[in-house]
């Protein structure tokens, strides 16, 4: 379990720096915005795009580890529902609650962080599963929520504006225009390969320290204070791997390498998609960044715990 820790400590390492420039001043907790467009609209994009444009996806696409990690993801969603109808919220919140239960950080923790312990192999999977996660988690909160903000209008509209907000989302268009790419049969250039590559490599490091500056905004003891966060939390590190567990081995077969990343990807901590999603639609945020931080600090065990005892 130590060698573990140690394996995954730069990542978390990178948070506490974020964290700490922020707390002593050397830059300000809300630089995390300015970073997170970075990562978000030029950085992640690319790494997305360069990964899938020049990955062999003949051998490497597993049909199985997406559903697992799809579905695992779909029922624990319906679990943070159930904790939003909990707290008395109307359908506009339950859905962010639902969010705050299933949404991995794949895209900027879970990469770096398999990239260390499960090698180069893993950034393919991690990519299907946080597009994945995106598009589809996205999409049935933005539903839930435009439906309880105009329910006169119907499914219908509903569903077009949270197509529309999926398809406008560069983190869903970079590894899209790289599938575009990858089923021409032309190999990337190689300027372009070495400019997707090299912004790509600024995606993890600057996503964490923003993820830390992001933290150093909200205070520890209002996060532990609020036991629906707790219970969130709860459902976010210990229901998510456990029913993914379920369904990588008993239902779907996974092999000992896919069922591990499949698993370890539900055990990530809640990703800032839901604080953005709750501050687009003017919704309750504090819960939601209560969870984030909480998950974050507490996913350091889990994740230890979880890599130390399965195969991979």
């Amino acid at each position: 379990m130590i060698g573990t820790f140690f394996s995954i400590f730069p990542v978390f390492a990178m948070i506490l720096a974020g964290y700490a420039a922020a707390r002593t001043g050397i830059l300000p907790a809300a630089a995390n915005r300015d970073l997170n467009r970075f990562v978000s609209w030029i950085a992640l994009p690319a790494l997305m795009f360069s990964v899938v444009a020049t990955t062999d996806w003949h051998r490497l696409w597993d049909g199985k580890f997406a559903l697992a990690s799809l579905a695992g993801s779909l029922a624990v969603f319906g679990a943070g529902m159930i904790v939003g109808r909990l707290r008395g919220l109307p359908v506009a919140d339950i859905a962010v609650d639902g969010l705050n239960a299933s949404y991995s950080n794949a895209a900027y923790i879970g990469l770096p962080l398999f990239l260390l312990t499960m090698g180069p192999r893993s950034a393919p999977y991690v990519i299907v599963a946080a597009t994945l996660t995106l598009m589809v988690l996205f999409a049935c909160a933005v539903v839930l929520i435009e439906f309880g903000h105009h329910r006169s209008r119907g499914l219908a509209s509903a569903f077009g504006k949270a197509g529309l907000g999926v398809i406008r989302n560069p983190v869903i268009l970079g590894p899209l225009a790289g599938l575009a790419w990858w089923l021409t049969g032309i190999p990337l250039p190689g300027p372009v390969d070495r400019l997707t590559r090299m912004l790509g490599a600024a995606a993890s490091p600057t996503a964490l320290v923003a993820i830390g500056l992001f933290l150093a905004e909200r205070p520890l003891r209002d996060s532990l204070a609020d036991r629906f966060v707790a219970l969130l939390t709860a459902v976010k590190l210990l229901l998510h791997p456990a029913l993914t567990m379920l369904l990588v081995w008993p239902i779907l077969g996974l092999s000992p390498y896919t069922a591990t990343l499949a698993i370890a990807i539900g055990a990530l901590p809640t990703g800032t998609g839901p604080f953005m999603v709750a501050g687009f639609y003017a919704r309750d945020g504090r819960v939601t960044s209560g969870t984030i931080l909480l998950s974050t600090l507490l996913s350091v065990l889990s994740l230890t715990a979880l890599l130390t005892l399965l195969p991979h």
